[in-house]
């Protein structure tokens, strides 16, 4: 198992630059995490990530539990993939720009 840190705050998120996010090889399943660090903001909402491969705009939507979610295998089929955030409680909702993650081979 390896996983990717991702920070939030407020609306913007960015991969962790304390994290290694080299060597991601294409075609992986149950292998990928992500834990995502939130700013202050997003406490008490129920909070989903968002995964979307390059070449498509389909969703790969992963309920973030305990400020972690396994990466989708279906989204991580092609050269890079992007993550975003979405947060909700009652009718209040939260979104994040996108985070592009790169991988090789």
């Amino acid at each position: 198992m390896r996983t990717l840190k991702f920070a939030v705050n407020a609306q913007n998120i960015s991969p962790d630059p304390n994290c290694d996010f080299s060597g991601i090889v294409p075609g992986t399943a149950g292998y990928l995490y992500a834990t995502f660090e939130f700013s202050a903001e997003w406490r008490g909402l129920a909070k989903v990530a968002e995964f979307r491969r390059y070449s498509t705009d389909e969703v790969f939507p992963a309920k973030i539990i305990n400020g972690k979610c396994e990466i989708p295998a279906d989204a991580l089929r092609g050269k890079k993939w992007y993550v975003n955030v979405v947060g909700k409680r009652g009718n209040i909702r939260m979104t994040t720009d996108k985070a592009e993650v790169k991988q090789e081979g």
